[in-house]
């Protein structure tokens, strides 16, 4: 195995453990993790820099109750990294929000920093079908695309 590979593997394991032991008091640890451009992406946002995802996770804490991650699967594909994860949360609107999804990462050169994050995952049937009246909708939607 070539050092850069092995750099990703250890990089991607802190990155799985920083989500797995994220909290409002250790958010800015995501600093020594990934490059200074990084990038985050998932179904609701793009944020640019470390700095404006700490802000993005930061506000997880103070707009849920219990957030948690938990990362059950990491892969290695050449130049990406994939990791499987759980993550569950109570929300005033629609209670305990509970879903699985996937997260691509890219490396720096070396592999030794993240570069970005892009998160996978079904917002409308994870999150939008879950809230009330907008959910009826959505599940009509779906039901009918269905048939189709």
């Amino acid at each position: 195995m070539s050092d850069v590979s092995e750099n990703k593997r250890q990089i991607m394991a802190a990155y799985s453990k920083y989500y797995c032991d994220l909290n409002s008091d250790n958010v800015d640890d995501l600093f020594d993790l990934v490059t200074d451009d990084f990038e985050f992406t998932d179904p609701f946002t793009k944020k640019h820099g470390p700095k404006n995802v700490c802000a993005y996770l930061s506000k997880t804490f103070s707009e849920t109750k219990n957030p948690n991650f938990v990362v059950t699967h990491q892969a290695l594909d050449g130049d990406l990294g994939f990791l499987r994860w759980r993550f569950s949360a109570k929300l005033k609107v629609i209670g305990l929000w509970e879903f699985t999804g996937m997260t691509a990462l890219t490396f720096n050169e070396d592999g030794t920093k993240i570069a970005s994050h892009v998160d996978h995952w079904d917002a409308s049937q994870n999150f939008y079908a879950k809230i009330p009246v907008l959910g009826c909708i959505i599940r009509l939607l779906a039901r009918r695309v269905a048939a189709v």
